[in-house]
């Protein structure tokens, strides 16, 4: 399986090529990720993971594009990303953009989002799920309840009971 760890700083994924936009340990390819296209084939890898980088960059929708075009058909790709109630978010001054549950229907057909058009790209959407940045049982407890109705969520609750992250794994159409 080839893996590609965009952003991967010194934390890169076992065995997966690793991405960033400065040189350190694990660090295979230099590269900014805003300038496109990346440096990879079409259709190169078979799971793509994005651990806190989407944020970061400048045209979303265009990276979105980019990881579809260089992962394979049927391929994975694994987001996370701050959610838009987390203060990590608002904290960080290199953070861009900031995403809730429904983010990557713009890219699931099927979707009430996904006729807006933004991108020809599509996906099936596999998983979502929000997420805590630290873990006790009383936050589980909440953060299982909130997964059971995120909507609701996002809507009613999401700034009184702010979430720290939003993780997505999506498959690859082509």
């Amino acid at each position: 399986m080839k893996v590609l760890d965009l952003g991967c700083g010194p934390n890169k994924i076992s065995g997966a090529t690793g991405v960033d936009l400065r040189p350190g340990p694990g660090v295979d390819v230099v590269h900014d990720l805003n300038v496109y296209p990346w440096p990879f084939a079409n259709d190169e890898f078979d799971l793509v993971n994005a651990s806190h980088v989407l944020e970061h960059l400048e045209d979303v929708i265009r990276a979105v594009e980019e990881i579809h075009r260089v992962t394979k058909p049927g391929g994975l790709v694994r987001v996370l990303v701050p959610h838009f109630s987390s203060a990590d978010f608002f904290t960080d001054p290199t953070h861009r953009h900031a995403f809730g549950v429904r983010s990557f229907d713009y890219f699931v057909e099927g979707t009430e989002l996904c006729h807006f058009g933004y991108s020809k790209v599509r996906f099936k959407k596999r998983k979502v799920e929000l997420g805590f940045r630290s873990t006790n049982p009383v936050k589980e407890f909440i953060r299982r309840l909130i997964n059971r109705y995120p909507h609701s969520y996002e809507k009613h609750l999401a700034f009184l009971l702010p979430i720290g992250s939003v993780s997505f794994e999506l498959e690859v159409l082509k």
